[in-house]
């Protein structure tokens, strides 16, 4: 038999569907059936590496056997961010609810804002609602495991907005709270922004990719596995801040930081199933930063760093995505300029990441990569020039181009249904 409290909490679901127009029948078509994709774009270019060739975010059906996108019968090719006829305005990074059929976009501009979407039966989007998110330029978002907080990393603002959301799952207030980065938490080594220096594993293979250490830049925020923890990889500090999470409140305390290599840039980063080993990628010096992590305390250590480019390779490049791979076993990360995707084996032992090979990504700077629910296909997501999404095959701990190329412009990041 159910607790009392399940009970409160599945009427409290129920009751709240309505405000969004949800009903159980429509989760559960959301939830079973065909699976569906987005793709987020640059849609307005605002600054030149952006592209801004997109038309919002572009919904597709999966093919499961194949992995083909293709779009979706009698729907539009995209939807706007910001609800019909709005200017669109770069919904450049996607995040689903882990129990309801919503979609949620960070606009990235500089009065930056978060779009909720509503999944159809058919799988199309339509559009609820937007709020601003109270920083600039939001690079990244992600949810609670709970579904009952979002978060977006402000790249442009160097904070993190914490967004409070109905049982519904739409949005609680007008307004979000704002975290900037604690400098007491740096201790001995202040937190002060970094200077505009070649990483030293850039130089090592003769590199030149600076950028952006004027002060804080966040381009990831998410919660640890156990949902205790809200990490922030802050690029322009070289660092890793491990907030504690309130769950009730929403609210960020108690913050300690991890550095990385200097002026090598913190982007982005992927927990291993176990909950215990952690891998980050640093955009800059293209390395692989190891670290363990104790998820009662959200301390972080460090273990190595790897290059993730060839060995021998001599230029600049600049690293961005990162993803495990089904089993634990293979991670994958993107290299931009290089145009690749850098497979590592993971030691069952120690976790210690191996270089293994690098794979063409079959387009121009890859921003992002996904897998689909089913784990058997990896999507690349090229904005820039590459305007496109290519698709692997994974089996085995290794990729395989299918030979599938989806055209969508400044592609930036691709989300499913399920």
């Amino acid at each position: 038999m159910p607790s009392r409290r399940q009970l409160l909490q599945a009427t409290a679901w129920a009751s709240g569907l309505g405000a969004l127009g949800l009903t159980a029948s429509t989760v559960q078509a959301a939830t079973s059936g065909p699976v569906y994709a987005y793709v987020g774009t640059y849609s307005d270019g605002g600054k030149p590496w952006r592209g801004g060739r997109g038309l919002g975010v572009h919904q597709f059906v999966l093919d499961g056997a194949t992995g083909a996108l293709t779009p979706i019968p009698g729907a539009p090719p995209a939807v706007a961010s910001q609800g019909e006829g709005a200017k669109l305005r770069n919904p450049a990074s996607l995040a689903r609810h882990p129990s309801l059929p919503l979609l949620y976009a960070a606009n990235e501009f500089e009065a930056g804002s978060v779009s909720a979407f509503r999944i159809g039966a058919n799988g199309a989007l339509s559009f609820v609602a937007e709020m601003p998110c109270g920083g600039k330029d939001p690079a990244h978002l992600s949810v609670h495991p709970e579904g009952r907080f979002l978060f977006t990393a402000n790249y442009a603002s160097g904070d993190v907005s914490v967004i409070a959301l109905r049982a519904d799952g739409g949005f609680e207030a007008d307004r979000a709270a704002v975290v900037y980065p604690d400098v007491a938490a740096c201790g001995a080594t202040p937190c002060k922004p970094g200077a505009d220096v070649v990483p030293a594993a850039a130089r090592a293979h003769e590199g030149f990719a600076t950028s952006d250490h004027d002060g804080p830049h966040a381009h990831m925020v998410q919660s640890d596995p156990k949902g205790n923890f809200v990490l922030v990889a802050d690029l322009g500090l070289d660092r890793v801040i491990s907030y504690r999470f309130d769950r009730a409140t929403g609210v960020l305390s108690q913050p300690g930081t991890v550095a990385v290599s200097e002026s090598s840039g913190a982007r982005h980063f992927v927990f291993h199933p176990n909950g215990r080993w952690f891998y980050l990628v640093n955009e800059e010096a293209s390395t692989i930063a190891f670290m363990r992590y104790d998820d009662a305390t959200g301390v972080l250590v460090p273990v190595s760093e790897t290059s993730a480019l060839p060995k021998g390779f001599k230029g600049t490049s600049y690293a961005s995505g990162i993803r495990m791979l089904p089993g634990g076993r293979h991670f994958v990360s993107l290299n931009r300029l290089h145009d690749s995707i850098s497979l590592f084996a993971i030691d069952a032992r120690t976790g210690a990441p191996t270089l293994v090979r690098e794979e063409w990504t079959r387009g121009n700077y890859p921003r992002s990569c996904t897998l689909d629910p089913s784990g058997r296909f990896l999507y690349v997501c090229h904005n820039k020039q590459g305007d496109n999404v290519t698709v692997f095959r994974v089996k085995n701990g290794d990729i395989a181009f299918t030979g599938q190329y989806v055209a969508v412009g400044s592609a930036a990041a691709i989300e499913f249904s399920a």
